[in-house]
């Protein structure tokens, strides 16, 4: 007997199919429930409407993120520790290529979605900031919520410029993306125009 999880993850993935073989709007829950090989009310056993099977993906991307910033060595720089989670997100999705792309775009120009997406990559940060406070001793710091946003904001800045380019890869742009996030942050000139502010 399959367990509630991969039933889920099945209508999840039949729910992401019909949607890019479809539209969004146009695939109804019914539409999903057939391309899952179950019935309407099973469903609504796992899903309370048709957006949350597309953003269940989603949810399983931040807790992809998480796992993997919690295997990081804690000797490890927050943001560097964040980056190499990311890339190894971004080396698991480069098998679906196409795939990716469409759900990227799919997400990013339906506003329904979007402002979805938005509520989930907010828990994402809440649950990296988590992890890094843990890295740190169990209190949390601004600088853990910080880095967290900086992150996830470099992550759908590098997915942005994936979309707008089709012939570079999403690792290329992440790189781009992190390496200008570590300069800005390091930057001396950053540093002193904060200082000056406060003066």
């Amino acid at each position: 007997m399959r367990s509630h999880d991969t039933v889920r993850a099945e209508i999840a993935r039949a729910a992401v199919r019909s949607f890019l073989r479809n539209g969004f709007e146009q695939t109804t829950v019914d539409d999903i429930a057939a391309a899952a090989g179950v019935s309407r009310r099973t469903y609504f056993r796992y899903f309370g409407s048709k957006d949350e099977s597309l953003l269940s993906q989603m949810q399983e991307v931040g807790v992809f993120v998480a796992e993997r910033l919690a295997r990081v060595p804690e000797t490890v720089p927050p943001l560097v520790a964040l980056r190499e989670a990311f890339f190894q997100v971004e080396s698991t999705l480069a098998e679906f290529r196409d795939r990716q792309r469409a759900l990227a775009t799919m997400l990013r120009t339906n506003p329904r979605v979007h402002g979805a997406l938005l509520v989930v990559q907010h828990e994402w940060v809440d649950e990296l900031a988590s992890i890094l406070t843990t890295r740190h001793g169990g209190q949390e710091r601004m600088a853990d919520r910080f880095h967290a946003h900086m992150a996830v904001t470099a992550w759908n800045l590098a997915v942005d410029r994936w979309l707008d380019d089709p012939a570079s890869t999403l690792r290329d742009q992440a790189m781009d993306v992190f390496r200008e996030l570590d300069e800005l942050v390091l930057a001396p000139e950053h540093g002193a125009t904060c200082e000056g502010l406060g003066g």
